[in-house]
C-alpha cells in the first residue's frame, strides 16, 4: 500500500521490541505486551482505547485498520469505543464509570468494610459495569464517560433489576456511595470527583417500613408447641430470645464462649471496622435449655451431619422452622426485634439496651424506648381530652340509654 513506508517506522522492529523499545511513530497507537509475551496494538485517543488493531504492524491489514480509525477521528465521525473484556481486566479508561468504581474500591470508606461486605459490593459493581447500554448491545456501562452518567442512566441500572426490588435498591445504595468518592484537591484536601450525586435523585423501589416482623408472645407459644420444647428448633429460638444476638453470631456460638454464668464473644458485624466484644449473663431459662442438649463440638447448633452451620444456612434454617410452625412472616431478626420491644416495655432504659445488644450510638435503642414512651404518653393524653359542654353530651346520652333518632341529632347539634 502506497504511503506505508511513511506511516510505519519499523527498522529493527523485532530487535527493538525485545529490548522493550517503542518502534511505531504513528500517533494514537498504544502497545501492550500480554502475559504470554505477545505484542498487542490499540488505537487510543485521550487515554481511551477505541479499537484493537491487528497484531502485526507489517501487514496491510494493520495499516488499513489504523487509517480507517484515523479518518473517523479527523472527520469528526464517532469512533466505536472498544468494550473491555468480560473479566474487566486491564486499567480502566480515565473519567469513565469503571475508573470511578476502581477509585471507590481503593478508597478508605470501602477498605473499612468487612471482607464479606467488600466481596458482595465488588460483585454488584462488576455486574453493573458489564451491563450493556442497550439490551443485546456490545457497548458496556463500564466505558460510559462520567459526563453522561446522569439520572436517566442510573435509572436504567436500577430498572435492570426491577424484578428483584431489593437487588435494584442495593445497586442504588452502592451507586450513591460510589458517587461520593473523593481525591486530593489542589490544597491537599479531599474533593468529590463528581460535583453532584445523581444517584440520590433516583428513588428506590422499596419505601421505608418497619422492616422485619416483631415476634410476640403468642407466636413464641405457637412455635414451641409445634416443634416440641426439647427440639433443636426451640434451642435456636431460646438462644436468640435470651441473648439477642444475630444469626451471624448464633452460627459460631459455642461452649468456648462460656465462662461460668456468662458468654463473652466478639460480634461478627463490624468486626473489622469497629469491633464490639459483648459480655452477656446467661439467663436461667437459657441455662436449663442448654443442659438438655449435649455439646458435640464448638457450636451449640450443628447440622444433621454434625457440621457447623454457615451464616446463610442457619438463617434459612431458622426461617424454615418458623414456616413449619405456620409463621412464615417471622425470621431470626424478628426475635431480636421482639426482645428489644419486650425489654423497652419492661422499662429498660436506653443505656440498658445499648449494653445488652452492643449498640454504640444510642440511636437504635431510642427506637424501642420511644415506642414505649409514645404509648404511655398517649394514654395520659387521652385521659385529658375535654371538649367542654359539647363533649360531655355524648356520655350523658349513652348513660341515659337514648335509643331514639332525636337524641343523636340533639347531641350533634
Amino acid at each position: 500500500m502506497e504511503g506505508r513506508g511513511l506511516t510505519l517506522q519499523l527498522l529493527g522492529r523485532r530487535e527493538a521490541e525485545d529490548a522493550g523499545m517503542a518502534t511505531i511513530d504513528l500517533p494514537f497507537i498504544e502497545k501492550n505486551r500480554s502475559r504470554h509475551g505477545r505484542m498487542r496494538y490499540y488505537f487510543r485517543v485521550d487515554g481511551v482505547r477505541l479499537a484493537r488493531l491487528p497484531d502485526d504492524p507489517d501487514t496491510e491489514e494493520f495499516s488499513t485498520a489504523y487509517w480507517a480509525k484515523r479518518k473517523k477521528l479527523e472527520t469528526g465521525a464517532p469512533a466505536d469505543r472498544q468494550a473491555p473484556p468480560d473479566d474487566l481486566k486491564g486499567p480502566p479508561a480515565p473519567n469513565t464509570f469503571r475508573w470511578l468504581c476502581s477509585l471507590y474500591k481503593a478508597s478508605e470508606p470501602f477498605r473499612r468494610l468487612d471482607d464479606t461486605t467488600q466481596a458482595k459490593r465488588r460483585a454488584i459493581i462488576d455486574s453493573m459495569l458489564l451491563e450493556p447500554l442497550k439490551p443485546g448491545g456490545d457497548r458496556l456501562f463500564a466505558n460510559m464517560p462520567l459526563t453522561v452518567l446522569d439520572v436517566a442512566n442510573i435509572t436504567v441500572l436500577r430498572d435492570r433489576k426491577k424484578e428483584t426490588p431489593f437487588a435494584a435498591d442495593e445497586r442504588l445504595k452502592i451507586l450513591r456511595q460510589v458517587f461520593e468518592t473523593t481525591r486530593p484537591g489542589k490544597d491537599g484536601k479531599p474533593e468529590r470527583i463528581l460535583p453532584q450525586n445523581f444517584a440520590r435523585l433516583v428513588e428506590p423501589f422499596r419505601r421505608q417500613s418497619d422492616g422485619h416482623h416483631t415476634l410476640r408472645d403468642h407466636e413464641i407459644e405457637q412455635y414451641i408447641r409445634h416443634h416440641g420444647v426439647r427440639s433443636k428448633a426451640v434451642l435456636a429460638l431460646v438462644l436468640l430470645m435470651y441473648t439477642g444476638i444475630r444469626v451471624s453470631d448464633l452460627a459460631v456460638l459455642g461452649p468456648q464462649h462460656r465462662r461460668a454464668d456468662q458468654f463473652t464473644l466478639r460480634l461478627f458485624k463490624n468486626r473489622n471496622r469497629s469491633p464490639v466484644t459483648l459480655v452477656l449473663p446467661i439467663h436461667p431459662v437459657l441455662d436449663a435449655v442448654l443442659a438438655w442438649h449435649p455439646v458435640k463440638g464448638m457450636n451449640y447448633l450443628i447440622t444433621e451431619y454434625g457440621n457447623a452451620y454457615s451464616v446463610k444456612g442457619l438463617g434459612q434454617r431458622v426461617s424454615e422452622w418458623f414456616s413449619q410452625a405456620s409463621l412464615p412472616h417471622c425470621s431470626a431478626h424478628s426475635v431480636r426485634k421482639g426482645l428489644a420491644t419486650a425489654l423497652s416495655e419492661s422499662e429498660a432504659t436506653d443505656s440498658m439496651l445499648d449494653g445488652f445488644f452492643g449498640w454504640k450510638d444510642g440511636k437504635t435503642s431510642k427506637i424501642y424506648t420511644r415506642q414505649k414512651q409514645q404509648a404511655k404518653l398517649a394514654r395520659q393524653a387521652v385521659a385529658r381530652i375535654d371538649w367542654g359542654e359539647i363533649g360531655n353530651m355524648l356520655p350523658e346520652a349513652i348513660e341515659a340509654g337514648a335509643d331514639t333518632a332525636e337524641a343523636p341529632n340533639e347531641a350533634a347539634s
